[in-house]
């Protein structure tokens, strides 16, 4: 090969060097992502117990028109503008079996199990309720499949097999995916199932069943719900995993029972989330009476509840409102939106009377009703808390999950914040553009207030006031636990006027 005179010059990193470095930047929660969760959706009581649809087409390829699944999507897809995406998610009100699922077969994998006949494995499970009965194992030998076509006929060989403690059949979600599943008869917290082994002759074939952790099986341990608040907790997490934040939350209209509803209000309230609980009940026109989950919620003073009544169970009020409140863009100009005077399109209204509706104010419910000639409207927008609307409460949670971000960003992108006056000031000035942010977009706004010492009789109090501690008042200990000195923000909310009264002189 031909000789290379090598470079002589020297680098210039001898004089400059340098190090790329990208510091840590946390990212912010979406609150924009609303549930509605149903029973007997024929999901797997696992992680597998949500999805997330973003257009009516793919809730279609999964649920058929006329199901309650249905019913509550078309109410999301809806409303424009909206939220982007819904989450449906399946809850268990009974106590549930253990179960061993295939995963999904291909058309090859079946073709495969046609060579084996003399198949066999070994499934172990607890046969009763109480678990007193110890582990049974049920040695499955001689498993003949030369001539299956489907997961039908699979089924049906692993079925003859079994005991009379565990079943064997298909299972078809959603969607159209077939499993093959084992199940045992026996429901609750004790009972369980374990992925199969390889038994002591034969040819192993748990693996050739799609039944193994590594060919996608899935074990699920039986357990006994303890209440919706478990199971919304459930879904919840199956969400979590999926790298989804459930805020939003409505229940099926086979869910509007008011002792299941009081109990969901009561789980969501310790949440950063909302939820909006429909009844059909005509007793929450009636004013003697104080049992409905309007009162009874009412009496709780929950900010994170929402009651509205209608009078068609199939319609869903709740998703629908849902859907526009949460379509919220918290980083443009003035887009924060209240709840009153909205519409909820393909919903129809309600015929209430004044006296109706006052008795529905009266027990904090929402609804939507015809007004004058042409206007459909919700309203009035509030919570089961007298002092709290549903906007302050979405506005404000995402306003703290905006604050918290920012502020911990501060940490994450710089080496150290001094305990210095300088140090604070980086802590304070995200704070600050949190809240140069939320006035942009129309949560806070600067506040008129009547002032004697001022001329105008009036003062213009700033959208947001930020108060730092000064550094000079830090203590020992706190220095010692590098526990910086706190700041305070007053923020003043711009909220919304939803009535006025004019009052109109005629002078002849």
């Amino acid at each position: 090969m031909p000789y290379v005179t090598a470079d002589t010059s020297l680098p210039r990193s001898l004089d400059v060097s340098i190090s790329l470095s990208r510091a840590q930047a946390e990212t912010r929660t979406d609150l924009s992502l609303p549930a509605v969760v149903l029973e007997d959706l024929g999901f797997f009581p696992n992680e597998n117990r949500v999805r997330f649809y973003s257009t009516i087409e793919a809730v279609e390829a999964d649920f058929a028109a006329g199901t309650e699944a249905h019913f509550a999507a078309s109410a999301f897809f809806n409303q424009t503008p909206k939220a982007d995406t819904l989450a449906i998610g399946e809850v268990y009100l009974t106590a549930q079996p253990a179960l061993l699922a295939s995963a999904v077969f291909t058309a090859a994998e079946i073709t495969a199990l046609t060579s084996i006949s003399d198949g066999s494995m070994d499934i172990t499970y607890n046969p009763d309720t109480e678990g007193s009965a110890g582990p049974t194992t049920i040695s499955m030998t001689g498993l003949d499949f030369t001539a299956v076509t489907d997961e039908a006929s699979i089924a049906s060989i692993l079925n003859a097999a079994t005991d009379s403690g565990i079943s064997v059949s298909v299972k078809t979600l959603p969607g159209g995916n077939k499993h093959v599943v084992f199940t045992t008869v026996a429901t609750g917290d004790n009972v369980v199932v374990t992925y199969p082994s390889a038994g002591v002759s034969g040819t192993y074939v748990g693996d050739l069943l799609n039944l193994t952790s590594a060919q996608g099986g899935s074990v699920m341990n039986g357990y006994t719900p303890t209440d919706i608040g478990s199971e919304l907790t459930n879904v919840f997490n199956a969400a979590n995993q999926a790298g989804k934040y459930i805020y939003g939350w409505a229940l099926s209209a086979d869910l509007r029972d008011v002792s299941i509803q009081t109990t969901a209000a009561a789980w969501v309230l310790s949440r950063t989330g909302f939820m909006v609980l429909t009844t059909n009940d005509v007793t929450a026109v009636d004013p003697s009476y104080s049992a409905d989950i309007g009162s009874v919620v009412s009496a709780t003073g929950n900010r994170r509840v929402t009651c509205v009544y209608h009078d068609n169970a199939q319609r869903y009020p709740d998703v629908s409102i849902l859907a526009y409140m949460l379509h919220v863009d918290y980083r443009l100009q003035d887009s924060t939106v209240t709840a009153k005077f909205k519409e909820l399109p393909g919903i129809e209204t309600v015929d209430v009377t004044e006296t109706e509706w006052s008795t529905l104010q009266e027990k904090g419910y929402n609804t939507y009703t015809a007004i004058g000639n042409d206007a459909r409207t919700y309203r009035d927008g509030d919570t089961s808390s007298s002092s709290w609307y549903m906007d302050t409460v979405i506005n404000l949670d995402n306003f703290v999950e905006d604050l918290s971000v920012a502020v911990f960003n501060v940490f994450l992108r710089n080496k150290k914040i001094p305990y210095t006056t300088q140090g604070q000031a980086l802590l304070v000035d995200a704070c600050r553009d949190v809240g140069n942010q939320y006035t942009y977009n129309g949560t806070f706004a600067d506040r008129e207030t009547t002032d004697s010492t001022r001329k105008s009789g009036t003062v213009l109090v700033p959208a947001v006031v930020i108060t730092p501690t000064p550094i000079a008042q830090s203590s020992v200990a706190d220095r010692a636990a590098r526990s910086g000195p706190p700041i305070a923000m007053e923020v003043q909310e711009a909220g919304a006027i939803h009535s006025v009264s004019i009052n109109v002189e005629v002078v002849s």
